[in-house]
């Protein structure tokens, strides 16, 4: 069934329909918050405030762009209005706790070890547009098409996109 078709049955409280919507868009709605929301508890928060909006707007989908690109708009607004509600917070310094020192994570250990910091490090250097497209890529492993729709650019961008950031990552690497 077409994503309009499952999202038109949204609209009339479908569940089964949802549940189709989301195993098909949850991936991709995951990586483009999780690259611009770093705090994992954060992005999964943001996540379910986009499929709760997907249920709750369903209604209003006039069918001007693809269901998925629709949902990444509601992804986009729901990072905006987080940034823009969490205000840092700041604690004196004598009564901030003592900080702990589990040690790394194994993930974290053997990333580190893999030199996987070294390159996000490096990564983090290039335009913002190429570590978005390079992080969904390389660490999310979306398509080029997925993440064209991701990010409202043509196919050939995202392409272009990725050789820069490989041909910049290479260039920095070999200095």
């Amino acid at each position: 069934m077409r994503d309009e078709d499952l999202l038109a049955r949204v609209a009339s409280g479908d569940e089964r329909a949802f549940e189709t919507l989301y195993g098909r868009h949850a991936a991709a709605v995951r990586a483009l918050v999780r690259v611009r929301v770093p705090d994992a508890g954060t992005a999964e928060e943001v996540c379910a405030d986009v499929w709760l909006g997907c249920w709750r707007s369903a209604r209003a989908f006039r069918g001007d762009a693809k269901v998925l690109s629709w949902l990444l708009g509601i992804a986009k607004r729901q990072i905006y209005m987080r940034v823009r509600r969490v205000r840092p917070n700041v604690t004196a310094l004598d009564d901030a706790p003592e900080p702990r020192d589990d040690g790394p994570s194994p993930e974290t250990a053997v990333l580190s070890e893999a030199g996987v910091d070294d390159l996000m490090a490096l990564l983090r250097r290039l335009p913002v547009e190429l570590v978005e497209t390079a992080t969904l890529a390389w660490l999310h492993g979306l398509s080029y098409r997925q993440i064209a729709d991701l990010s409202d650019v043509p196919e050939g961008t995202v392409k272009s996109r990725i050789s820069r950031a490989r041909r910049l990552l290479r260039a920095q690497l070999d200095r």
